[in-house]
């Protein structure tokens, strides 16, 4: 019969360290305490303060605020129970990142784009300029920079970082994408105007952000998707952003005809002319040969390994996710 211990260790521990199921799960009220003390934080904000300077104070604080506090929880994580630096989440600033960031960008804005051109094509959208004034521009502009920034950022590290990293080691890299997708779909039935097609896509758009990552081992791709996608949706071509619009655009959109075509007042992200544009560029996530992890991202995960195999071939993703701490704890 085996002994406490040893039956403790077999549960627990694998490769020296806490197994990966374990610290997924210690990771999840992480990120709630997150939340709970962003929440503390804003309401011990001044009313004055509120009032004096409300689109800052509502709109990009509470993402730089939440931004913040997950990175302490994941600090804690990575360096308690994973030993390694908080850079192992994704958000290193290897040789590679602004490329990384710039193509995800690149991409997210394409791909809605394509969407808002097809609508204009099958005339389910017409666009004109909107009247904004420079210093209207240069303000909101510079404001939904940063929140959208911020925002897409902590949302990556609540869906692709460190508890999704974590269930990837524990379940397979299949079994965390479809956890972690649907869980994205989920949480977005939240949001106002929702139907089944805009659940359905954020669950798929979180399948490409899911690949973006484990091809890069970084989170600078996904983030750059994120931004791009809401960026140019919200703020340029003046739709809204998964059932929220933006009072100053850059342009004004009307739109008419069937919701499963057009989103309706959830947006494009609610029709299947955004099933398309997902549906490729999570076909370009697999094959590209431009996305590959960077030899920074692996040393830091994994060690100096020169024998690895290269993960600089089309579809390699196993090659980016096949070294799981209890595998290799004792190199990484």
């Amino acid at each position: 019969m085996l002994s406490v211990p040893a039956t403790f260790e077999k549960v627990f521990i694998a490769g020296g360290r806490l197994r990966s199921a374990w610290r997924f799960l210690l990771s999840i009220p992480g990120v709630f305490v997150a939340f709970s003390a962003t929440q503390v934080v804003l309401q011990a904000l001044p009313e004055n303060l509120k009032a004096r300077y409300p689109g800052l104070l509502s709109f990009f604080l509470p993402h730089l605020l939440l931004l913040l506090g997950l990175l302490a929880v994941f600090k804690v994580m990575t360096t308690f129970c994973d030993r390694r630096p908080l850079g192992s989440v994704g958000l290193a600033f290897h040789r590679r990142w602004a490329r990384d960031l710039g193509l995800g960008a690149m991409l997210g804005a394409i791909m809605i784009l394509a969407v808002a051109a097809l609508e204009w094509v099958l005339r389910l959208a017409h666009f004109r300029v909107n009247s904004l004034s420079p210093g209207q521009a240069l303000s909101g502009g510079t404001l939904y920079i940063l929140a959208l920034a911020t925002a897409a950022t902590y949302e990556e590290l609540v869906f692709r970082g460190y508890p999704f990293q974590r269930l990837v080691e524990a379940i397979t890299p299949a079994g965390g994408i479809v956890v972690s997708s649907a869980v994205f779909g989920l949480v977005h039935l939240g949001n106002p105007y929702y139907t089944w097609i805009s659940t359905a896509n954020t669950a798929l758009v979180g399948i490409a952000l899911s690949i973006a990552y484990l091809r890069t081992r970084s989170l600078w791709m996904p983030v750059g998707i994120h931004f791009g996608w809401n960026f140019v949706l919200g703020i340029v071509i003046g739709l809204p952003v998964s059932g929220y619009a933006f009072p100053e655009t850059l342009l004004q959109a009307q739109v008419r005809g069937a919701v499963w075509l057009t989103g309706a007042a959830y947006g494009p992200e609610g029709s299947v002319l955004a099933t398309m544009a997902i549906v490729g560029a999570t076909i370009y996530l697999l094959l590209s040969k431009r996305i590959y992890v960077s030899e920074e991202m692996r040393e830091l995960l994994m060690g100096p390994s020169p024998t690895a195999p290269s993960s600089n071939t089309p579809g390699a993703l196993g090659a980016t996710v096949e070294h799981a701490p209890e595998n290799q704890g004792r190199r990484a």
